[in-house]
């Protein structure tokens, strides 16, 4: 897992990075909500690592509970595309869980 420190100016306080077998690619972070201060929303996208698309997304906000979608994810989704930081942490992971896809397909 890699948790990267992002500048206090942005909404996003904490994030990780990581990979899960059976899903994917995980970007999860703590993005604070604009409405409520120091309020903290965890949020979390799940990428495939092949397509690298984004195949859930999931936000403990209200908006997220009524409608499926918020902006603290749309935030995320930004952030992997637009921060280096993050790119390089999401290629990183992808490489590493590529690899151990591929030792396990070895084992027949």
């Amino acid at each position: 897992m890699i948790s990267t420190q992002i500048p206090s100016k942005s909404y996003v306080k904490r994030l990780d990075v990581f990979y899960v077998l059976s899903e994917g690619v995980v970007v999860a972070g703590d993005v604070e909500s604009k409405s409520r201060k120091g309020l903290l929303h965890y949020t979390r996208i799940v990428l495939d690592p092949l397509t690298m698309k984004i195949t859930k997304a999931s936000c403990d906000c209200e908006g997220y509970t009524f409608r499926h979608h918020c902006w603290h994810i749309e935030t995320l989704k930004q952030l992997v595309v637009s921060d280096e930081r993050v790119i390089e942490e999401v290629m990183k992971a992808k490489e590493e869980l590529m690899r151990i896809e591929e030792d396990i397909a070895s084992w027949g």
